[in-house]
């Protein structure tokens, strides 16, 4: 199926706000289903910033919806997990990703928030004409930031002045799907039978989340998922992450500061850290030595449940650097043969690139599909 209109008609259909049948006609839907996270995080700081959200009244992270891609009109036997990039704010490039994962396996696909991005974050930050006036507040007290804009600058923010959120947030989004993945086994879900294999398909910083909760669980609530990294996989300190689309170089140098350097003075953080299996696996993540103090077989356990796909041209999540930490995981490296980048690798382009475009799509759907088929 051709990329562009499956985007534009997915896009459509998804802004509706309905439930709604895909491009083919058949009983394949777009669903919308609530969730209530359970997981409450201390955030032991003062509000300084106008990002300040997380004692907010009105804090969309706890109670929001996520969307579901559902092939048929029955529950389904298993389900795969669909988990987005840092900063993502939009579900939009998504839609084609969960639509033909779900048609090539027949299995419902999930497209799960992280917390505080996505539908669990305020509207307000993805809007350019009210972040305008932030990024040129934070350019007046800060000089030399590099790659900051209206799209990064509420993460950029966030980031900067509490570092520890990135481990915080990160811990909660991973207890909310795995506290999904146990009530989907119990058969508390309205389109997945009870005892499902519940998979992951994961990109960018989804990948990263995803390594830790296979490191902490994949031996007892995720023992027989399967895990498929897109544009991911190395540890945190090999990432790029300085980007208009992610965030800006001061809260870059300041998250690698904090964690390259074990800065943990947060008693929260230290007790996700110290008491957590999440939080044991998130330090073994940090680096390739913390990983490799693990062992050699850190992920030999799971090589039959894990693939990935890095791309040669990825300036964020590097592909040596991905080869690197996944040692014993199938990793194949892409060079596409049109322009890409971390941020858009199918990108919404010209006619004259629609067949490469489809090609090298299809190519990942399939890849991944026959790891969560085998």
């Amino acid at each position: 199926m051709n990329y562009f209109f499956l985007y534009q008609t997915l896009k459509a259909q998804f802004s509706s706000g309905a439930a709604t049948h895909t491009p083919d006609g058949s009983a394949f839907g777009i669903y919308s289903h609530e969730f209530h996270s359970n997981t409450s995080v201390s955030y032991p700081i003062d509000s300084t910033s106008a990002f300040d959200i997380e004692y907010s009244d009105n804090n969309s992270n706890q109670d929001f919806t996520y969307p579901i891609f559902h092939p048929n009109k029955e529950k389904s036997d298993d389900c795969i997990i669909l988990l987005h990039g840092l900063n993502e704010r939009s579900w939009e490039k998504y839609l084609p990703w969960g639509y033909q994962l779900a048609n090539y396996t027949g299995k419902t696909v999930i497209l799960f928030p992280i917390a505080y991005h996505m539908n669990r974050s305020p509207k307000n930050w993805c809007d350019p004409r009210q972040m305008s006036s932030f990024v040129k507040e934070r350019l007046s007290k800060s000089d030399h930031i590099q790659q900051l804009s209206v799209a990064n600058v509420a993460l950029s923010d966030r980031l900067t002045n509490h570092p520890e959120r990135f481990l915080l947030s990160g811990y909660q989004a991973a207890c909310d799907l795995l506290d999904l993945v146990n009530n989907i086994k119990a058969g508390k879900h309205a389109f997945v039978k009870a005892d499902a294999r519940v998979d992951f398909f994961a990109y960018s910083i989804g990948s990263f989340l995803s390594q830790i909760m296979f490191l902490a669980h994949g031996n007892d609530v995720l023992d027989k998922s399967k895990l498929f990294i897109f544009c991911g996989g190395s540890a945190f300190a090999d990432w790029q992450g300085v980007s208009k689309f992610i965030m800006d170089s001061k809260a870059f140098d300041k998250l690698h500061s904090y964690y390259n350097n074990n800065e943990f003075t947060n008693c929260e953080v230290k007790r996700v850290i110290e008491e957590t299996a999440l939080g044991q696996s998130f330090v073994d993540m940090l680096s390739i030595e913390n990983l490799r103090k693990r062992g050699n077989v850190y992920y030999s356990s799971l090589r039959d449940r894990m693939a990935a796909v890095a791309l040669k041209n990825d300036k964020v999540a590097v592909a040596d650097k991905i080869k690197n930490a996944l040692k014993g995981v199938n990793v194949d490296e892409w060079n596409l043969n049109y322009s890409y980048s971390h941020i858009m690798p199918f990108p919404i382009a010209s006619n004259k690139l629609v067949n490469q475009i489809n090609e090298a799509f299809d190519k990942l759907m399939l890849r991944a599909s026959l790891l969560f088929t085998t």
